[in-house]
């Protein structure tokens, strides 16, 4: 978790250049996929969740020699979705 003026926001702004910038959601919450250079045909993702105005979690991962590495988001957005989950526990 990252603290900052302003939260995903500022996440968005910063990677306006980059190679991967996509808005997604996870649990309910707003999301991006961002980093300067696109690497998931290599297994991994970077996963940013807005989890308030200021606070974002940040989620990634990196896959070697898994069969799923084609798919590194999918896992990146399970481990958000248990993030979010227990938020509140």
């Amino acid at each position: 978790m990252t603290e900052n003026a302003n939260g995903l926001e500022d996440i968005r702004d910063l990677n306006q250049d980059s190679e991967v910038l996509e808005e997604v959601q996870i649990g309910g919450y707003p999301a991006l996929y961002a980093s300067p250079t696109g690497r998931r045909d290599m297994g991994r993702c970077d996963l940013w969740i807005g989890v308030d105005d200021s606070t974002v979690a940040y989620v990634y991962v990196a896959l070697h020699e898994v069969p799923d590495a084609s798919d590194p988001c999918g896992f990146s957005d399970k481990v958000g979705e248990a993030i979010i989950a227990n938020l509140s526990s």
